[in-house]
C-alpha cells in the first residue's frame, strides 16, 4: 500500500491509525476517550519517521495483539511504540537525551575537550546523563580515536586505506558533523536567551 503525502503524520493516521479502526480495534475500556485519542495523537508525532512498510507493518501487529475480552481493544502506547523502534530506531533527533545534552554546556565542552562523537555514540547506547566513570570510558575511546584517525588519514596519503578505514572514518566525521550542529544550535539558542534577557 503506498501513500503519497508531504505530511509524515497524515501518513502515520492513514496506515496505522486509520487501518488499526477499520480493522474494528477500539479504545480499551479503562482509557477515556481523552487519553485515547491524546495517545493516538501522540503516535502520529512520535511514529512519523516511518516508511510506508514499517507502518503496515505495524498496523498488523497492533491488529494482531489486540486486548481485552474479544482481543480487539488497541494496546497499550509502550508497547506499540516499542515494536516500531524493532521496526527501525527513532531518528536521533527524537532521543531527548542526547539533543539535550549535546545542546546544554556539556556539548561545546565535550567538543574542546575532542570527546563529542564518544559522548554522542554513548548517550544513543544508554540514554541516561553519563556518570564520572563512563565520562572516563568517553575520555579514553576518545583519545583511541584520535589516534585511529591519524593512522586512517596517513593509509590514506599512501594510497594503501582499505575500505573498512574509509568506512570507519566517513562514520566518525558524519557524527562529528552532526554532533556540532547539535551543539551550535544549542550555543544560538542561549545566546538569543541572553540577548533577549538583556533587552528586557
Amino acid at each position: 500500500m503506498e501513500i503519497e503525502t508531504h505530511d509524515p503524520k497524515a501518513r502515520v493516521a492513514e496506515l496505522l491509525i486509520k487501518r488499526v479502526d477499520d480493522a474494528g480495534m477500539v479504545r480499551p475500556k479503562k482509557t477515556t476517550t481523552s487519553d485515547f485519542e491524546e495517545m493516538r495523537k501522540r503516535l502520529c508525532v512520535h511514529l512519523a519517521y516511518l516508511c510506508a512498510d514499517s507502518l503496515v507493518a505495524l498496523a498488523d501487529y497492533v491488529i494482531n495483539i489486540g486486548g481485552g475480552a474479544f482481543k480487539h481493544e488497541w494496546p497499550p502506547e509502550a508497547t506499540i511504540r516499542a515494536y516500531a523502534h524493532g521496526l527501525r530506531k527513532p531518528p536521533i533527533t527524537q532521543q531527548p537525551i542526547v539533543t539535550s545534552w549535546l545542546a546544554s554546556v556539556e556539548g561545546p565542552q565535550a567538543v574542546a575537550g575532542g570527546f563529542e562523537v564518544e559522548l554522542f555514540r554513548l548517550l544513543q547506547r544508554t540514554p541516561v546523563p553519563p556518570t564520572g566513570f563512563r565520562m572516563r570510558e568517553v575520555r579514553d575511546e576518545a583519545a583511541e580515536s584520535a589516534r585511529r584517525i591519524e593512522l586512517v588519514r596517513g593509509r590514506i596519503d599512501r594510497g594503501n586505506a582499505t575500505p573498512e578505514d574509509r568506512a570507519w572514518l566517513e562514520a566518525y566525521l558524519r557524527d562529528q558533523r552532526l554532533v556540532r550542529e547539535i551543539v551550535n544550535a544549542g550555543q544560538n539558542k542561549r545566546a538569543a536567551a541572553c540577548a533577549d534577557g538583556e533587552a528586557a
